[in-house]
C-alpha cells in the first residue's frame, strides 16, 4: 500500500451477481505474551496499540465504467456494507444504466470506513461485460517501531 492515487479495485461483471469491487483493510490486532524469568506461565504484556496497530484510511475519488454489451443494457446499485454480517448496505448509487459500447466516470470523493466493502450488484443483467475500476487513495497511520 501507498500514500498515493492508485487503482483500488479492478472487476469484470459478468452474471447477476454482487461482486465486491473493493474491501477497505482492517487493522491486524497483534498480542504479545511473555514468559517471566524462570516461570513456566505466561503472561500477555501490556503494549500501546500506537506501537502495532496499522490503520487504513481510504478516500474513493472516482470510479470509471466500461460496458460491452451487443446490443443490450445492464443496471444495477453501487453498494457500502460494513463487512459486518448481517447488517444492511448503504447505497452509494442505485438505478444505474449502461448502455452498449458506454463509458462512464463518476467523480464521487468519498471517504471509506476501515472494514468497508464497496460492490456493484446488478439488478438487470442479460449478458454482456461491465468493467470497473475504482481509484482512490490509501493512508496508512499508526506504524510502531519495527
Amino acid at each position: 500500500m501507498s500514500d498515493r492515487y492508485k487503482v483500488l479495485g479492478q472487476v469484470d461483471i459478468t452474471s447477476a451477481d454482487e461482486v465486491a469491487i473493493y474491501s477497505v483493510p482492517v487493522p491486524s490486532a497483534t498480542s504479545y505474551t511473555i514468559t517471566p524469568i524462570g516461570k513456566g506461565v505466561s503472561s500477555p504484556a501490556e503494549v500501546s496499540p500506537e506501537a502495532v496497530s496499522i490503520n487504513t484510511q481510504t478516500l474513493l475519488t472516482s470510479l470509471v465504467f466500461s460496458f460491452n454489451g451487443a446490443g443490450v443494457s445492464i443496471s444495477g446499485d453501487i453498494k457500502l456494507n460494513d463487512g459486518v454480517a448481517g447488517s444492511s448496505a448503504l447505497y452509494v448509487m442505485r438505478n444505474l444504466v449502461f448502455y452498449d459500447k458506454s463509458n462512464s466516470i463518476l467523480d464521487i470523493k468519498m471517504p471509506l470506513p476501515t472494514g468497508a466493502i464497496l460492490s456493484f450488484d446488478p439488478t438487470d443483467y442479460d449478458s454482456g461485460n461491465l468493467y470497473i475500476t475504482a481509484f482512490g487513495i490509501e493512508l496508512e497511520t499508526g506504524y510502531g517501531p519495527s
